[in-house]
């Protein structure tokens, strides 16, 4: 099996991004023999944009549309300029110089091993402030969690979920399984679509050649030995009603709903807690719930 690299396309989704981060991971990717597209949720200036597009073509939408309407913006485009695979990035992302070919390598590994379809794959993430790895999770048929350290892990490996950020899909995939859920806006998109993939009878891996850094939420909480991300007030109000809305999904499994949406309760009253802008957690949290209650 072999890929032309001129058929893999970059999608970018941006958002008031630092300028050098997001031409740094444009160049980078250029020199990998990758097509890079940046689709910016309405904050590029013009100057900043005539500076993009002397490396690479950019696309602005009108104001924050939300990362999966970005993603299914540029999986279009993708897919009229002939592009066969598309490997989807978080604007802060930082690869090396051998991520691409280390992705399409165990993505061809796997799909000539003969295990079945495959929905898509992504990289091994560190984390970038304190240097550990993130555990992947893969879901029995009730949704219950067994978490693996890919650190001990030498070959792609079968998971549940990804997150966006470096996967690897191919178009003709989405084709079936079909585009990101716009009306999540942001937190369980890359969730979301994984789950419904698994359910149409794909499968979704991890590449363990691949790896990129990241860090999740804004800083950490140290608490009974747990690290706690702490996002904005903004973010988690996605992340509650998202949590929400999926338990009317079916093809999420029932003790993830469960299991998440306590979670997420848990985690709303840990940063109320330990945060200073108590009150602002506290409203987003009755707004996410009652929002996705009524299904908004």
């Amino acid at each position: 099996m072999n890929i032309d690299k001129s058929k893999v396309f970059s999608v970018i989704v941006s958002y008031n991004p630092e300028i050098e981060n997001l031409s740094r991971l444009v160049t980078e990717l250029k020199k990998q023999g990758v097509v890079p597209i940046i689709v910016d949720n309405g904050t590029l200036s013009e100057q900043d944009s005539n500076k993009l597009l002397l490396v690479c073509h950019v696309i602005l939408l009108n104001d924050n549309a939300g990362i999966a309407k970005a993603q299914n913006v540029g999986i279009d485009y993708c897919r009229k300029k002939g592009g066969e695979f598309i490997i989807f990035f978080d604007q802060d992302s930082d690869i090396d110089i051998s991520f691409v070919d280390s992705l399409l390598s165990d993505y061809i590994e796997v799909c000539e091993s003969g295990v079945g379809k495959i929905a898509t794959i992504g990289p091994v993430f560190t984390d970038s402030r304190y240097g550990f790895f993130y555990k992947l999770i893969k879901l029995n048929r009730y949704g219950l969690r067994k978490k693996i350290n890919p650190q001990y892990e030498s070959k792609p490996f079968e998971v549940s979920l990804i997150i966006s950020s470096g996967s690897l899909i191919p178009i003709n995939v989405i084709d079936e399984v079909g585009y990101m859920d716009e009306k999540l806006f942001i937190d369980y998109v890359d969730t979301e679509w994984c789950l419904r993939a698994i359910a149409k009878g794909y499968k979704v891996y991890v590449a363990t050649s691949a790896r990129m850094s990241h860090a999740i939420g804004d800083k950490m909480v140290h608490l009974f030995g747990f690290n706690v991300p702490v996002h904005s007030p903004f973010r988690r109000y996605y992340r509650i009603r998202n949590a929400l809305l999926f338990s009317r999904m079916r093809h999420v499994p029932l003790a993830m709903k469960i299991r998440d949406n306590l979670f997420n309760i848990i985690h709303q009253f840990i940063l109320i807690i330990t945060q200073d802008n108590k009150v602002a957690y506290f409203k987003t949290m009755v707004k996410a719930i009652r929002d996705g209650i009524l299904n908004k």
